[in-house]
């Protein structure tokens, strides 16, 4: 208890700093007008329902209403930037005199862009702008649909692959979209759509992400000291939002390469209060191979993805987000077997199904000007079944989770408080046996409720200092745990385009994976801390430096990560034993991170990134780095709009990870029943590895150069944009596993390689 009473007062400190430290309060004014839009130089205006209006430099935005309308109040007197945004229509930006006691109108109207698939940097790079002037916006990123575009991509377009394109995220290897992130593991991670969880963001094996690119209008990444609204992780939040349609009547798009074919249908209403879209995607490698031969390949998956958004009377807004994806891995390996070729037992029907779902509602309301309300209602899923020998052996994990929440946001002159809560129940099942001997190794069943509730404070200190201090508190059911989380955010601004900035916080995790550390994932499977399994803890500390430039950015950022606790899955566990699924381990990370950026509104953009980092674990006097600590790790990305092509390139170097070398093999002994004979097997040998010490040899540096070229058309209406891309374009050899025979004279080692050169052509339409 004593230890709850210090970091209860520990956190109180960092949270409450804001509020010790309140000032005086500038005279005040507001804003008011209509916002309107023509979609061509012929047409009449109509009322612009959902622009986005915001005073440059503050944390204070509004939408506007049905009809057009907005007010933005208690707006400090004097010069002003008021920005207007709305998806399609070309952003606004007026200087205005706020006068003191009064209102001041304007109205806006906004024009057209032209329907394009080729990006357009201007707005993303307002929007980047007003983010580091009116946040505090440590350690994170925030990426437009629009800066994305044209990024080279590895048979689809990706959003988590280019994720790990940003600094302090590792890419574990060509064959792995997981995110490992300033040395933490790929479960820390708190993935978002639309603010609803998505469990496992990745289709089998991990080589894709559940992310269709069409649906995706923006990411934010947070990989250190986020707010207190953000818990259950230990490492970073990835937030990705869908896009939505800004244009009336339904318009599509598609995308179709040698991998799969993936569509959209989207829309607004005609009175502008609504938007809606619907997507579906799925790989056709199993349809093409039919054609050619009987024996096809068994595997697909597919992804469908929803969302709509209406404006209701009396300024609320209503969203809803569905997502449902599938993995199917279907075969009869007795099929592939040839006249010369012995059968085995393992040489049957077997299935591997994988699949997440997720369904979120939320309700946001105004009240006035000066606050406003959000509720949400979401369940999220996800399952995973092997079956080998047609229900010989049977493996199973499910997790699913009902969540309800709701913030309260209230805006004041130097104030933007927060108050919210989160409520979740969880059902957990991990179970293995047999239908066909009606056996069952082990079946266990988990149903915790996790609870927490935070407060927040965004002060604007003066024009040179922004604080965001805040506390959550936690507590779950089954472990009888309960702990309070504070967080800190500070930036001092030394010149209008220079900032400072520092954080610190405590993160904890109560969900874990057993996927292990290993360089796929292939069955995964999560467990709830309980009296068996202990709950992560980290504190994160962050320091930073960030310079605005006319076109673009630089950041630099030192960070430390210190595990209190973190768990790693036991390779030596006991099926039928429960509580010895997870070992317990403390950790440091430590490391600085890079990022310059560059979004002109014509020419290149794109970015740099640099990331140092350095990861360990200890457990009983040893010490080892975990299997992603990486060193070095640089990321150069561009993009080129030159009249109707776009050119995007991408070059990457990265030091090796470390692996447990193989020091020598032992054959081991197989019993024969029917000969009651012990032997090597026949006609296999049973050899069985001596590893090393654990993590004492570093696989070799690797780099890769990606090129994606495509050129639009315009054909009835419609925009067309063939494709080239190319992954690792002068076929690098980069090391993804080494394999030993030890069984020879001479023992060898031989280099399974990651990606070789892999083109994939396609083309997109837009209409």
């Amino acid at each position: 208890m004593s230890s709850f009473v210090r970091l209860g007062a520990r956190g109180a400190l960092i949270a409450l700093t804001p509020a010790l430290l309140a000032g005086q309060t500038p005279t005040m004014g507001a804003v008011a007008g209509r916002i309107t839009a023509r979609t061509d130089s012929t047409s009449a205006s109509v009322p612009a329902a959902g622009a986005v209006v915001s005073i440059a430099g503050r944390a204070r935005s509004t939408t506007a209403r049905s009809d057009g309308r907005y007010l933005i109040g208690r707006v400090p007197a004097g010069e002003a930037t008021l920005r207007v945004r709305l998806l399609g229509f070309g952003a606004v930006e007026r200087a205005i005199q706020v006068p003191a006691g009064d209102t001041v109108r304007v109205d806006v109207t906004l024009q057209r862009d032209v329907q394009q698939l080729l990006p357009v940097h201007t707005t993303a790079q307002a929007a980047d702008v007003e983010i580091f002037l009116s946040r505090p916006n440590i350690a994170t990123v925030t990426m437009s649909a629009a800066a994305m575009a044209g990024v080279p991509s590895v048979g689809e377009p990706d959003v988590v692959r280019l994720v790990q394109l940003l600094p302090g995220v590792v890419a574990r290897n060509d064959y792995n979209t997981g995110l490992t992130v300033r040395g933490g593991e790929a479960d820390q991670n708190l993935v978002l759509l639309d603010g609803y969880p998505i469990y496992n963001p990745f289709h089998l094996g991990g080589l894709f992400s559940t992310f269709m690119d069409a649906t995706v209008g923006g990411i934010e990444l947070m990989t250190g000291a986020f707010p207190a609204r953000y818990g259950g992780r230990l490492s970073s939040v990835l937030d990705v939002q869908s896009a939505e349609e800004p244009r009336a009547g339904m318009h599509g798009s598609a995308d179709v390469s040698a991998l799969a074919a993936s569509g959209r249908l989207a829309g607004a209403l005609a009175d502008g209060r609504g938007t809606w879209s619907l997507a579906g995607r799925r790989t056709y490698a199993d349809a093409l191979t039919r054609v050619f031969t009987d024996n096809i390949f068994p595997y697909h998956f597919r992804d469908f993805h929803g969302h709509a958004a209406y404006a209701l009377p009396g300024n609320a807004r209503v969203s809803v987000t569905g997502y449902a994806g599938k993995d199917v891995l279907d075969a009869n390996l007795a099929e592939f077997a040839t006249d010369t070729a012995p059968t085995r037992a393992s040489a049957g029907e077997w299935a591997f199904d994988w699949g997440n779902r997720v369904l979120g509602v939320t309700l946001v309301k105004e009240l006035g000007d000066r606050a406003t309300i959000e509720q949400r209602l979401s369940t999220s899923a996800f399952s995973t079944r092997l079956d080998l020998g047609a229900g010989a052996l049977s493996q199973r994990s499910e997790i699913s989770d009902v969540r309800v929440g709701a913030s309260l946001v209230t805006h004041g002159a130097a104030h933007d408080l927060t108050l919210g809560y989160d409520v979740a129940t969880y059902r957990v099942r991990y179970a293995s046996g047999s239908e066909q001997t009606a056996t069952t190794d082990f079946d266990f069943v988990q149903r915790p409720t996790s609870a927490a509730a935070w407060v927040g404070d965004l002060w604007r200190l003066s024009p040179r200092w922004l604080v965001e201090g805040g506390m959550r508190a936690e507590g779950l059911t089954g472990r009888q745990w309960a702990a309070l989380s504070p967080r800190l955010s500070v930036k001092y601004f030394a010149t209008p385009e220079l900032a400072l900035t520092a954080g610190a916080g405590r993160v904890t995790q109560f969900m874990h994976s057993l996927a292990g550390d290993g360089a796929l994932r292939y069955f995964d499977i999560w467990i709830a801390s309980d009296s068996f399994t202990p709950v992560a803890s980290a504190w994160h500390y962050v320091a930073g430096v960030e310079r605005r430039y006319e076109s673009g950015s630089l950041r630099v950022e030192g960070y430390v990560k210190r595990y209190d606790r973190v768990l790693e899955a036991n390779w030596a566990e006991d099926p039928s034993v429960r509580g010895d699924e997870f070992l317990s381990a403390t950790g440091l990370a430590y490391g600085v991170d890079l990022l310059s950026r560059w979004q002109r509104a014509s020419g290149a953009a794109g970015w740099l990134s640099y990331s140092f980092g350095r990861s360990t674990r200890s457990r009983d006097s040893v010490r080892w780095a975990p299997g992603h600590d990486r060193r070095h790790d640089i990321n150069l990305v561009a993009t080129w709009r030159m009249a109707k092509y776009r050119i995007g390139t991408r070059f990457g170097f990265a030091t090796g990870t470390p692996y447990t070398p193989i020091v020598g093999q032992i054959v081991r002994r197989a019993y024969d029943p029917s000969l009651d004979h012990w032997g090597t097997g026949d006609p296999q040998l049973f050899l069985e590895p001596l590893g090393g010490v654990r993590n004492s040899a570093r696989f070799p540096a690797s780099h890769r150069l990606d090129v994606d070229v495509s050129r639009e058309y315009l054909a009835r209406g419609a925009t067309v944009a063939p494709y080239l891309s190319i992954a690792n374009a002068y076929n690098a050899k980069n090391v993804f596993v080494y394999l030993y025979d030890y069984s020879t004279d001479a023992p060898t080692r031989r280099a399974i390689s990651q990606f070789p050169i892999l083109p994939t052509a396609g083309v997109r339409v837009a209409f």
